[in-house]
């Protein structure tokens, strides 16, 4: 199993640990739908990340780098809803924002991405890991 994959996942499952598995409110998605789409997207991710054509930012979420296709839009568009969902239901559970939580994933995000990957810092600026 790729590195990257297994850090990112064990982010993302132990994230999932604090949503429980009844319904969530808004988007009616279970954590192990979430879960099911986020292990779906990730091989498509890490093929756009790979090429440089998007990366992870400050805010925990997936932007685009570089001109892309439509379907890398339509896949980023999904990946950040999900994102965004798992953050409000965390951020619900442990008491605190949507923002924060997605501060703290970013910040794992960012130490566990190989080196090449795109990371956007706060000052909005694009770099790649060395």
């Amino acid at each position: 199993m790729h590195k990257y994959f297994a850090l990112f996942f064990a982010t993302l499952l132990l994230a999932a640990l604090f949503v429980p598995a009844i319904s969530l409110a808004g988007g009616g998605d279970s954590k192990d739908e979430l879960k099911e789409r986020f292990a779906q997207r990730y091989p498509e991710l890490l093929k756009l990340k790979a090429a440089g054509t998007i990366g992870e930012t400050f805010q925990g979420f997936v932007e685009v780098v570089k001109a892309g296709d439509a379907a890398a839009k339509e896949i980023l568009a999904a990946e950040n809803a999900d994102r965004a969902t798992l953050y409000r239901i965390i951020a619900k559970e442990q008491e605190t924002t949507p923002e924060k939580v997605a501060a703290r994933n970013a910040q794992r995000n960012f130490a566990n991405a190989p080196a090449g990957e795109w990371l956007k810092h706060p000052d909005g600026q694009w770099r790649k890991k060395a």
